[in-house]
């Protein structure tokens, strides 16, 4: 009996570890994370959205180290393209303000952002998408 409540203990456990991997699609205010980017380091990437995403915000958060970032233009399936200055340096962490797109629900396809070069010999910062 002592094992068997050790076997359901450490499966209980296990399934509180695996939890945060899935809860990360979604947090408490309602965002989800459609892309992920390491960025090179230079002064601009794209980071391109799979699928269909019909949104009404967008925020970009970097993961583990931090990004001055200075601007980004939210490209869209249909060719529009919404410039969204930010001037900001985003913490490891940490996201910029919620972009509220312009018109109804918009499909995002792809975001290029502009930084500040990152040194040398840093860590690239890990840049997430996340919509709502």
């Amino acid at each position: 009996m002592q094992r068997l409540t050790r076997i359901a203990l450490g499966g209980i456990a296990i399934a509180m570890l695996a939890l945060p991997a899935s809860a990360q699609r979604w947090n408490d205010r309602g965002w989800r994370t459609i892309a992920y980017k390491t960025v090179n380091g230079r002064d601009t990437d794209t980071i391109y959205a799979p699928g269909r995403t019909y949104q009404r915000a967008v925020r970009l958060c970097a993961i583990n180290a931090p990004i001055h970032l200075i601007d980004f233009d939210i490209r869209f399936a249909n060719g529009g393209h919404q410039d969204a200055p930010t001037r900001a340096m985003i913490q490891g962490g940490s996201c910029t303000r919620a972009i509220d797109l312009r018109g109804n629900r918009r499909d995002i396809s792809m975001i290029r952002i502009r930084y500040q070069p990152v040194a040398r010999h840093a860590r690239r910062p890990l840049v997430r998408v996340q919509v709502r």
